[in-house]
């Protein structure tokens, strides 16, 4: 059922005559509630794209209209908020102050519903054609004003591609970018990994729109896009965040995750976030929810119109690659089918400080417990949070913290009760990191993976790595060996289709100085 066009409802409490409004999750004017943006007729698209279901059943290329604001600035150019992957138009209005903001501050608006607001997420290219047309439209519609864009998340790069490649440019004058993955996100990275697959396929998460926000694709994006003369004929400005919310919020999973690479905002990196030849703003404290409401408008509202520019660019200058190292890992991830009473392992070595557990699984459980190296039931704290958006969209998340893990094999017992169920784990270990990795140049000819050891903390002829190399656009075409020793820190990777994006997933083995067993993960596409 088609979702119901309504804003937040204000809340009143205590005495109405004292004009006291307590409680309310947002702030509006005393004098009038902002009317909800209305649907265009005869605005839709009816096509789609794609191949993963995020449950969204909008139709695509659909806009809505804000209300026009008495304080109107006339010479002022109509935002144009544009949502990201699995999203829909209404995050800017729904449970979010960012429509009421820009109607407060004086300006006309409208709001897009791409290919991924009807249930199937949808690419750069597929998503910037049609938000093109419906630029045109919209200006048209506002008898041909300008159109700056306000873009969330991966609708940042939708943007670009629909100004680059698709003429939409002469109807645009800026664009705003919300933590835009410009670099990917190393979490599409993690869906096609050897372990998130059971999961990201059953929730059906492998979606163009996620396959394209991998880092190895991305980066051949923009390759191609910067080098191309029509990319950076506006100005824009970008925006990232570094905050992941609270520890059971959606965001904190990816914040974890990402933590290696860099401060992130729980699902993109902040040196993702600035884009080549674009103005960086700011980098605040905002989690990758946060930033796409109305706390962010002050940021940006003076580079809505005109052709200013930011004195200090902290960008990376076009055409200068930006360098993105591989991180130490001290990540394990794991995933599978789940059965209906199950066990994961889970291997800690010594002089861990804490231990961080997150599991996802298609289907909630109905018991989680954590057993001991002794075997018995640890007394953690298990709470469990459904992913509301994002690459994972449709999961159960359960999250436990085991401060001072001693040694040996701990063990994850679950109870599910669905006939069909998959989970992934990623354990975070808060210890000296026992591993790094370095990846060679695909492009150059050079596949080769080089994996460095800790030699002091490691015995590295105890090391077992299981590589697994899977083609994005064709899973079935996985290749999977392993190798041993110390042979098992450097490995040439045979790559079928240069063109072609692929996952490495290194799942290394091995045994400690003292002699105790531990895992690790390094996943990254090429």
């Amino acid at each position: 059922m088609k979702r119901l066009n309504r804003f937040l409802a204000v809340c009143f409490l205590g005495i109405l005559t004292a004009g006291i409004h307590l409680g309310c999750t947002q702030t509006v004017s005393a004098q009038e509630e902002v009317p909800p943006p209305v649907l265009v007729e005869d605005s839709s698209s009816n096509t789609v794209s794609g191949k993963g279901g995020n449950g969204n059943d909008e139709t695509p290329g659909e806009w809505y209209r804000g209300e026009t604001p008495d304080n109107l600035i006339a010479d002022a150019p109509v935002l144009l908020f544009v949502p990201g992957l699995n999203n829909v138009a209404q995050i800017f209005w729904e449970n979010n102050d960012m429509y009421e903001t820009a109607y407060q501050a004086g300006y006309q608006t409208a709001f897009i519903q791409l290919h991924d607001a009807g249930g199937e997420s949808a690419d750069m290219w597929n998503n910037g054609s049609l938000l093109a047309s419906k630029i045109r439209e919209i200006s048209n519609a506002f008898n041909g004003k300008q159109i700056t864009v306000v873009a969330y998340s991966k609708g940042g790069v939708d943007t670009q591609t629909a100004l680059t490649y698709y003429d939409a440019g002469p109807y645009v004058e800026n664009v705003i970018t919300l933590s835009s993955p410009h670099h990917g996100s190393e979490l599409a990275d993690l869906a096609y990994s050897g372990g998130a697959g059971w999961l990201a396929e059953l929730i059906g998460m492998q979606g163009e729109g996620t396959a394209s926000m991998q880092t190895a694709y991305m980066a051949d994006f923009r390759a191609q896009t910067d080098a191309n003369g029509n990319a950076y004929q506006h100005n824009y400005y970008t925006i990232g965040g570094t905050n992941w919310g609270t520890p059971f919020s959606a965001n904190w999973f990816g914040g974890v995750y990402l933590s290696s690479y860099g401060p992130n905002d729980g699902v993109v990196t902040v040196a993702s976030s600035n884009l080549p030849g674009g103005q960086e703003l700011r980098i605040g404290d905002w989690n990758h929810t946060s930033v796409r409401s109305g706390a962010t408008f002050p940021v940006f509202r003076d580079y809505l119109s005109g052709h200013q520019l930011v004195t200090t660019n902290n960008s990376t200058p076009i055409g200068e690659e930006k360098n993105f190292p591989m991180p130490k890992t001290n990540h394990w991830v794991d995933g599978g089918p789940l059965t209906e009473q199950d066990e994961i392992s889970v291997y800690v070595e010594e002089d861990v400080d804490s231990l961080g557990l997150q599991i996802l699984t298609a289907e909630s459980l109905t018991e989680v417990e954590l057993l001991s190296p002794t075997g018995e039931k640890v007394d953690a704290s298990v709470k469990e949070v459904q992913m509301e958006e994002g690459i994972f969209k449709g999961a159960s998340r359960y999250v436990i913290k085991v401060p001072s893990p001693v040694s040996g094999e701990w063990k994850i017992k679950t109870l599910s009760p669905a006939e069909e169920n998959a989970y992934l784990l990623v354990a975070d270990y808060q210890s000296d990191h026992l591993l790094s990795a370095e990846k060679g140049n695909m492009l150059l000819g050079n596949n080769l993976v080089l994996l460095h050891a800790e030699s002091s903390k490691i015995d590295q002829d105890s090391l077992v790595a299981t590589y697994h190399v899977i083609e994005t656009n064709n899973p079935k075409n996985h290749t999977q060996w392993q190798a041993t020793g110390r042979d098992a820190l450097s490995q040439s990777l045979q790559l079928d289709e240069k063109d072609g994006t692929y996952t490495i997933t290194i799942d290394i083995e091995g045994k400690t100085k003292a002699g105790n067993i531990f895992k690790r993960s390094v996943i990254y596409s090429q």
